[in-house]
């Protein structure tokens, strides 16, 4: 499912309806997947391949009903080796596929599956609107 991860939701009832503190958040990465990561974050679904490396996200504007965007435009390194199948987009915490304390807090299906072939530059868009 897209949207908010488990951690992020829960994040959220705990602050909003159990007056909890909110979690600190680590720098944010945007990270591709090969498959739906889930809402509970389920391992082995991100890009694993020697070019791929979890970019961070850059600014994000002020939200405005509900919505915000990212001012930077993100670009992923060129895929090397051999094609790449990517279905989903998410933004971690944690710089690295193997960083075990790494969370994820939301995740989007993409419109349509992309195959990056070698040399291909998987890139995210900055938006001004």
């Amino acid at each position: 499912m897209s949207g908010f991860s488990n951690s992020s939701a829960n994040a959220v009832i705990n602050y909003h309806l159990r007056a909890t503190a909110a979690p600190a958040i680590r720098t944010l990465y945007f990270a591709l997947f090969t498959a739906d990561p889930t809402d509970a974050f389920t391992n082995g679904t991100e890009v694993s391949a020697a070019w791929y490396v979890r970019k961070p996200t850059g600014a994000w504007a002020a939200p405005t009903n509900g919505v915000t965007y990212n001012s930077t435009r993100v670009e992923f390194p060129p895929v090397s080796g051999s094609a790449a199948t990517v279905t989903h987009i998410g933004i971690v915490e944690g710089a690295s596929a193997t960083d075990g304390t790494a969370t994820l807090l939301y995740s989007h299906a993409l419109s349509a599956t992309k195959t990056l072939g070698v040399n291909d530059v998987y890139v995210v868009d900055s938006q001004t609107t």
